[in-house]
C-alpha cells in the first residue's frame, strides 16, 4: 500500500539534518563532530503506539516519523535537530520508491543544551 505524499503546506517544520561522528579523546571519552549540515523543510509526526511497541521489542525505538523532500545520502549516522529537540535516525525510506520524498523513522533523544549536550 502506497503512503500518502504530503500536500502543500505540510512540510512546515524547519529542521537541520547532520552527520554525526564520534572521535576518541585523550581522556578515553568521546567528542562528537558534525558534518554535512543541511537545513530542510519537513513534516514531523509521532508514530502510533503499535509502531512504537514493535520498535521497542527489537531495540530500535521509533517515536516520530519525519518526511522531507528526497535526499539520497541519509543514513543511521545522521541526527535531526528541530528547535531544541534532537532525534536519532533509525531507518530511512524512499517514500513509494518515487525519489520525491524521504521518510525518516527517528527516536527522540531529548532537549539539546546550549553547549550541545542533552538535558536529562
Amino acid at each position: 500500500m502506497a503512503l500518502r505524499e504530503p500536500g502543500a503546506g505540510e512540510l512546515n517544520r524547519r529542521i537541520t539534518l547532520r552527520l554525526r561522528s564520534d572521535i576518541p579523546t585523550p581522556d578515553e571519552g568521546l567528542d562528537s563532530t558534525f558534518a554535512e549540515e543541511k537545513r530542510r523543510w519537513a513534516k514531523i509526526e509521532p508514530v502510533s503506539s503499535a509502531t512504537y511497541s514493535a520498535g521497542v521489542q527489537i531495540d530500535a525505538k521509533v517515536t516520530h516519523r519525519i518526511t522531507l523532500y528526497y535526499l539520497e545520502v541519509v543514513g543511521e549516522s545522521h541526527e535531526v535537530l528541530h528547535g531544541s529537540k534532537l532525534y536519532r535516525v533509525q531507518r530511512v525510506t524512499d517514500m513509494n520508491g518515487s525519489h520525491r520524498f524521504t521518510v525518516l523513522d527517528v527516536e527522540e533523544l531529548g532537549q539539546v543544551q546550549a553547549g550541545g549536550g542533552l538535558y536529562g
